[in-house]
């Protein structure tokens, strides 16, 4: 090759390289940009902040199988319980908002514990979290045990208001609880004197309610169905806006008036704030998907629990409604001491 021909030649390859070496550079940075907007990549964590095995940690862990076979990744939970939930959110809400860490509570643990703990919870729940959607939601059952001879809420009253027996006791299962003020609104407009008994969850408040430790308690009709058909319970009240299918025969609280607060119980997925709208969105799309899958909804029914979806602005509306009328309750129940 001649000298001129192979400045020529050199020149072209150089130019060849430049212009593959530019090619290379943007192509970098359009797959740098590609991943940094990508979500997920890598594992998921929802925070649960009750202990394990129960009904909020149950469904956490049924609603991250059908989330992560969507998303392609790891969903896991974690339980952080303590000071009636308020430890968990604390740690999802000071964490970072980077789409990776999510919180799954309850009304509880976000509204509950918010309005009626005796100690700062340190936590706004209508600021610090963003709803991606409420999935299940609970009516509790108030329920005596057969040995203090009642069938029905008015027997109950009657009960109740003898002096000649003993004073009646009921579990109550941490601050704000259905457990503690759906009875204390009964008993106060009933003037009952009733002794109330704490437990650290209701597991063991359900326990000693069969076992006849204590006389009158709440639950969920997955909890204490199966002792209802042994006769083990007797249910007197659908502590909620109607009755319940499995129950026709038990009047719901609305119809005796009790109209406020709404004590449903609803559990759901929330992101902590400032996480990015378009991951929340994403994530929203993908949990109301799961929520309607059969398999979520056997999973719900089986436990006494309806599978829903309300995803964010109107689980946002229903967070702060419910957390309203419950300071009201408060305030009403303070008035009357």
């Amino acid at each position: 090759m001649k000298k001129r021909e192979r400045r020529g030649f050199i020149r072209r390859v150089g130019s060849m390289l430049t212009g593959i070496a530019a090619v290379a550079v943007l192509g970098g940075v359009s797959l740098a940009r590609a991943e940094d907007t990508a979500w997920p990549t890598r594992q998921i964590t929802f925070v649960v902040p009750w202990p394990a095995g129960g009904e909020t940690d149950i469904y956490a862990r049924a609603l991250a199988h059908e989330v992560s076979a969507q998303l392609g990744q790891p969903v896991i939970v974690e339980n952080r319980p303590g000071a009636t939930g308020a430890i968990g959110i604390r740690h999802v809400v000071r964490g970072k908002a980077d789409g990776y860490t999510f919180l799954f509570a309850n009304t509880t643990a976000l509204v509950g514990n918010v309005v009626s703990s005796p100690e700062p919870v340190n936590f706004d729940p209508v600021k610090d979290v963003t709803p991606v959607g409420l999935v299940v939601e609970t009516v509790y059952v108030l329920w005596a045990h057969p040995s203090i001879g009642v069938r029905t809420f008015d027997e109950l009253l009657a009960r109740a208001k003898d002096a000649d027996k003993p004073q009646l006791a009921f579990g109550i299962t941490g601050n704000g609880a259905v457990s503690e003020l759906s009875v204390e609104q009964l008993a106060r407009h009933y003037q009952l004197d009733l002794i109330k008994v704490p437990y650290k969850g209701s597991a063991p408040q359900v326990a000693d309610l069969i076992a006849g430790h204590t006389q009158i308690g709440t639950a969920n009709l997955g909890v204490a169905l199966g002792a209802y058909k042994e006769g083990r319970l007797v249910p007197l009240l659908a502590i909620g806006k109607e009755r319940l299918p499995e129950l026709p025969d038990v009047p719901s609280s609305r119809e005796l008036g009790f109209t406020e607060p709404d004590f449903t119980l609803w559990d759901g997925l929330f992101a902590p704030a400032n996480t990015p709208p378009d991951i929340v969105a994403e994530l929203t799309r993908v949990v109301g998907e799961a929520a309607r899958r059969q398999s979520f909804k056997a999973i719900a029914d089986g436990n006494g629990h309806s599978a829903i979806f309300q995803p964010g602005k109107e689980a946002a509306k229903r967070l702060k409604d419910d957390l309203a009328a419950r300071h009201r309750f408060k305030a009403q129940l303070e008035a009357k001491k």
